[in-house]
């Protein structure tokens, strides 16, 4: 029996998938297929985690005329739940993405409650522009959560196609997603009650009040450009993370082993 035959019914007699042993050896997926296959040998470290993980001996991993472990009665440790969390996901992260979507929609459906209500209200005060009023307030609110539904969706099916490949870095999205489309004020933290709205928010409002030539909500100018500067520093952070985050794991060993 070969290494890589043995390897294999340890993995299966474990109740392990390739990409939980990868994880508990801390190489790739690719890496442990490599070996099952016999196309590849791990280097001694490996080995020795290999043997220690399994509860046999390396002479029994190695020689392929002994076909028993010593230890075979000896049940091999199971995944660990923070073993098995990372692998769900590396492997389903990306549904969380749906989610974001789902709150997208409810988001939308408080938006236009809300619109339908002020409308009601409002159009009875005299004088009082409402078609101004309106356009001001609820169309930076429906483009930012239009946006974050769209954003939402491109990184679902984004994150399907990397299912199983899916790394600590991608986590970088949701502070951008936090800097770009706020957080609706369901955070009571001052830094996070900051970021309410987002940079999606303020700059459609901008962008109105550059059309328009007016402006209806009288913030001071300090406010606007402290709420600005927070969420750009925010959805830079979060853009560190993903490039940063990508080249550190393919310079590490465990991004590099093959």
């Amino acid at each position: 029996m070969t290494f890589g035959e043995k390897l294999q019914k340890l993995r299966a007699r474990a109740g392990l998938s390739q990409d939980q042993l990868a994880e508990l050896l801390d190489v790739s997926r690719q890496s442990v297929s490599k070996w099952e296959r016999s196309e590849a040998m791990p280097e001694a470290e490996k080995l020795v985690r290999i043997s220690r993980q399994f509860g046999v001996s390396t002479d029994y991993l190695l020689l392929e005329e002994l076909e028993e472990p010593e230890t075979a009665g000896v049940p091999a440790p199971a995944a660990g739940l923070w073993v098995r969390v990372k692998q769900w996901c590396r492997n389903r992260g990306y549904l969380l993405a749906w989610a974001l979507v789902a709150w997208g929609i409810w988001r939308l459906g408080v938006i236009v409650v809300s619109l339908i209500r002020s409308y009601l209200t409002l159009d009875k005060i005299p004088g009082f522009n409402l078609e101004r009023y309106l356009v001001n307030l609820f169309v930076p609110e429906i483009a930012s959560t239009a946006l974050l539904m769209l954003t939402a969706v491109v990184l679902a099916l984004l994150g399907r196609r990397l299912a199983g490949h899916l790394r600590w870095y991608h986590l970088g999205w949701l502070p951008v997603l936090v800097g770009l489309f706020g957080t609706d004020g369901y955070f009571s933290l001052p830094l996070l009650r900051s970021l309410t709205n987002g940079l999606v928010w303020e700059l459609t409002g901008k962008v109105i009040d550059a059309v328009r030539g007016e402006r209806l909500i009288t913030e001071s100018m300090q406010v606007r450009s402290h709420i600005d500067f927070t969420a750009l520093l925010v959805t830079i952070f979060g853009l560190a993370i993903l490039i940063l985050g990508r080249r550190y794991d393919r310079r590490s060993p465990s991004g590099k082993t093959e």
